[in-house]
């Protein structure tokens, strides 16, 4: 008897244990990448402009270099530049020495003083052949760091992005004929866009100062990964 009671408590207890869930099997997948690609003019030039002088000592090249960066900033404001499209990006005030005599190994005595200030602006490129213009007339000495922009990219990557996903749903779909699969849905999507600098010279010059703006790269890519299935 006890032992017939030992065995019916056996297979209750191994009836209670719930079966073991079986996993489902990963599917298999296929991962496309693609590349959307959109050329635009830009329509944006920022240009770093400076005004450097001397003086015998430091308070009268700050004073001459203070009134002529007061005329460039006021040339620049007058075309119509908003205040918060100009900026400060480098001052500094240092000692000129004298030059060195053959065999003298004497300290250099300072003759004089060089203060430079340089501004940063970001003006339209229909406008900047005039401005160029004005700046120098106004006493800017200093024009360096040109480069070009698009002030409304957003339009423009988001065609490419679109470009991007199309181009890698394309080699999906080219992939999976060659490999004698089907594409059953999406399983993730990724995408990002950037812009690169000037690849093709295309821009047109312009009055006063020609500046040519070529044409800029909107690039996205985009990795598709697909759940597949025999044909």
């Amino acid at each position: 008897m006890k032992k017939i009671t030992l065995l019916a408590a056996a297979i209750l207890a191994f009836a209670a244990v719930p079966a073991i869930a079986q996993v489902p099997a990963e599917p298999a997948t296929l991962t496309a990448e693609g590349t959307g690609i959109v050329l635009a003019a830009p329509d944006i030039v920022i240009i770093t402009i400076g005004v450097t002088t001397r003086g015998d000592n430091p308070a009268a090249a700050l004073d001459a270099n203070s009134a002529d960066m007061r005329s460039v900033i006021d040339s620049i404001l007058a075309a119509g530049v908003p205040e918060s499209d100009v900026a400060t990006s480098n001052f500094s005030i240092s000692p000129i020495y004298a030059n060195r005599q053959q065999g003298d190994n004497q300290p250099l005595p300072i003759i004089g003083y060089s203060v430079s200030n340089q501004l940063t602006i970001r003006i339209d490129i229909e406008a900047s052949g005039t401005i160029l213009n004005q700046v120098v007339a106004a006493g800017a000495n200093q024009i360096n760091g040109i480069r070009f922009d698009i002030a409304e990219p957003q339009p423009l990557q988001d065609e490419a992005t679109a470009a991007a996903i199309a181009d890698a749903r394309r080699r999906a779909e080219l992939m999976a004929s060659a490999a004698g699969v089907r594409l059953v849905r999406i399983l993730s999507v990724s995408a990002y866009a950037n812009s690169n600098s000037q690849v093709q010279f295309l821009g047109r010059a312009e009055a006063a100062v020609p500046i040519m703006g070529g044409e800029q790269a909107i690039t996205a890519n985009a990795t598709l990964v697909f759940e597949i299935a025999p044909q």
